[in-house]
């Protein structure tokens, strides 16, 4: 799931316009899981200052697939001014309202500062400061005590261990791969 934490809420999408005259919400889904609105009873809006605006109860949801947008009917907004008016808020959840993953799969602000060690020599790397979706795969920057960011493929052949317990990633290196 690529999503980051504000004051402890996932962003999970970003209102982006008004659809129709009914004061429908064009959402656009900021998370791997877009199905996850229609399981949802209510939305709750967040202003760019972090504070709660609304708290929505949703009637209807639908999706605009190609364009990666969930339009959200709600029983509170009834025009398309109201709609207008949020334009700019953020939908955020919860952490434990985030879905379960799969065997394996972490969620990405469980990795960032997590502390990178060779898997072959147990050497401390550096820590990870990001997470890149780079297509198939994504890439975990890994930052050494030197500032320098290294990139890592998110696959196992570089990925020996990840232990949330301990904060720890153990890679396995190749040659010219650091």
């Amino acid at each position: 799931m690529w999503t980051s934490l504000r004051t402890n809420r996932i962003l999970i999408g970003r209102v982006v316009g008004a659809q129709g005259l009914r004061g429908e919400l064009k959402i656009h889904a900021l998370t791997d899981n877009p199905a996850r609105f229609a399981d949802m009873d209510t939305l709750r809006l967040y202003g760019s200052d972090g504070t709660l605006r609304s708290e929505l109860t949703l009637l209807s949801v639908r999706f605009l697939d190609s364009k990666g947008i969930v339009v959200a009917g709600t029983k509170e907004v009834k025009d398309r001014n109201g709609a207008e008016a949020l334009v700019g808020t953020t939908v955020e959840i919860l952490p434990e309202e985030r879905y379960p993953l799969e065997e394996g799969a972490f969620w990405v602000d469980d990795l960032l500062g997590m502390t990178v060690v060779n898997h072959s020599t147990g050497d401390v790397l550096g820590t990870v400061s990001d997470v890149v979706p780079a297509g198939e795969n994504d890439l975990y920057t890994v930052r050494d005590e030197t500032g320098t960011d290294h990139f890592i493929p998110a696959v196992k052949e570089f990925i020996a261990g990840v232990d949330l317990e301990k904060r720890e990633m153990r890679i396995s290196l190749i040659e010219g791969l650091w």
